[in-house]
């Protein structure tokens, strides 16, 4: 896993045609969103309910599987 400063690189870093999903940390829930392929719009999919960081990494951790992401953008 690499992570990035500036979106430039992380961009070019990004295999074509995979879509990014978006996570938004709040304090009491994760909104999860993903976007199409050619990143021009993003899907709201599911709310996670904290509860513990370990639960909270598992639930994220099973949904990363699923999306088959090829980056991720906390925002």
């Amino acid at each position: 896993m690499s992570y990035y400063d500036d979106f430039i690189t992380f961009a070019g870093s990004i295999p074509k045609f995979k879509s990014l999903l978006g996570l938004d940390l709040g304090t009491k829930t994760i909104g999860i969103a993903v976007s199409d392929t050619l990143w021009s719009i993003a899907t709201p999919r599911e709310t996670i309910k904290r509860k513990k960081f370990g639960l909270d990494a598992d639930a994220l951790e099973v949904i990363i599987k699923n999306t088959n992401a090829g980056g991720i953008v906390l925002g």
